[in-house]
């Protein structure tokens, strides 16, 4: 009769969390090194079906390398994004009105946005939130970079028909737009 699946797992996790903790120890900091063998034995529990038995620790290990080098990419990543912000002059206290009317346009271009096929918004998401240029954008969108920029062009276009007469003309104002998609 073969072990059911809570047992399997059970005996794996207890027979190899040591040295897989131990692995991911040698590489991370304590604390990271239990979330990065804590995630390991998660991946196990969802892949325990098709799991080869007959040489756990080698997959166990790949798991974990994967799952660090994920940590270390997510930290350069977050350290680069903090030194690029603290160059940024900090943000100026706008009065109360200018507020209530920058917050108004923003939730009527979200409402707006929100009308629209789900391609286009991804695609001017992408282009605003994500600051990507069309040939990122045709990597993510799997197309070539012009048709990445007449995506982008057309729900440009779009946006601005479905967008009130009055914010149209706001919006086309190149200062109309500030780099992380806010409106200003």
């Amino acid at each position: 009769m073969a072990p059911n699946t809570d047992e399997r797992f059970t005996r794996i996790y207890e027979a190899y969390y040591p040295a897989v903790l131990a692995y991911c120890a040698r590489r991370v900091s304590r604390s990271d090194a239990e979330d990065v063998a804590n995630e390991v034995f998660v991946v196990l529990w969802r892949q325990i079906d098709t799991f080869d038995e007959e040489s756990p620790l080698p997959w166990l290990y790949r798991v974990a390398h994967g799952s660090i080098r994920n940590r270390w990419k997510s930290t350069r990543r977050r350290f680069e994004l903090t030194r690029r912000l603290g160059g940024l002059p900090s943000a100026s206290v706008d009065p109360a009105d200018v507020v209530v009317v920058r917050r108004e346009r923003d939730r009527a271009v979200l409402a707006a946005l929100g009308r629209m096929r789900a391609g286009d918004q991804e695609v001017l998401r992408l282009a605003i939130w994500e600051e990507l240029a069309a040939t990122e954008i045709a990597v993510i969108l799997g197309c070539s970079v012009s048709a990445a920029e007449q995506r982008l062009h057309r729900a440009r276009k779009r946006l601005a028909r479905v967008l009130s007469p009055s914010l149209r003309e706001t919006m086309s104002s190149p200062q109309s737009v500030e780099k992380g998609g806010r409106l200003s």
